[in-house]
């Protein structure tokens, strides 16, 4: 390995690592947010079917969403851990690159290379996770968006309902 000849060459190692870590910091905010609005529906839909006798149809569509909520929230997590674990591993990878501008300095070179290794290794890992946590992520929002239909059709199923119960004008 040859010195390093220009002082921007570290700053260029560690630009693509900070760039990735500032992405995937924003995606693990969106799945936050994402979370709490499941957090949100959970409770808006269980007080409902607190109020709901068990054996009607309105019951039923509540479990139903129910279901759906669960399952969003096993994505979510998932998602949120693969999302943490590729912000921290591009945070390391950025950090280890700096160490092996350092080391290559001081013309370290098998530890600057062994740097180089492990920096490279955590950055596949954490595109890895990065790639997961996306997929995950499209999951979750199919499903939020069928859970979306299907409170429409409940909504406009008990509207329906309580305009035939109410009076003519």
């Amino acid at each position: 390995m040859s010195n390093i000849e220009s002082p921007f060459a570290v700053l260029t190692a560690v630009a693509a690592p900070a760039l990735l870590t500032n992405s995937s910091s924003v995606l693990v905010l969106g799945m936050g947010n994402r979370i709490a609005r499941v957090i949100d529906r959970t409770r808006t839909v269980a007080t409902v079917m607190a109020s709901t006798a068990e054996n009607s149809e309105l019951f039923q569509r509540l479990q139903q969403q129910t279901l759906q909520l669960k399952r969003r929230t096993a994505y979510l997590g998932r998602a949120i851990r693969l999302g943490y674990a590729a912000v921290g591993g591009f945070a390391a990878e950025a950090l280890i690159a700096v160490l092996g501008g350092m080391l290559v300095h001081y013309e370290l070179h098998f530890y600057a290379r062994a740097a180089a290794l492990a920096a490279l290794g955590i950055g596949f890992i954490s595109v890895g996770s990065l790639v997961a946590a996306c997929v995950y992520m499209v999951h979750e929002s199919a499903l939020a968006l069928d859970n979306l239909a299907d409170e429409a059709r409940t909504v406009m199923m008990e509207a329906e309902r309580h305009l035939h119960k109410l009076p003519a004008k």
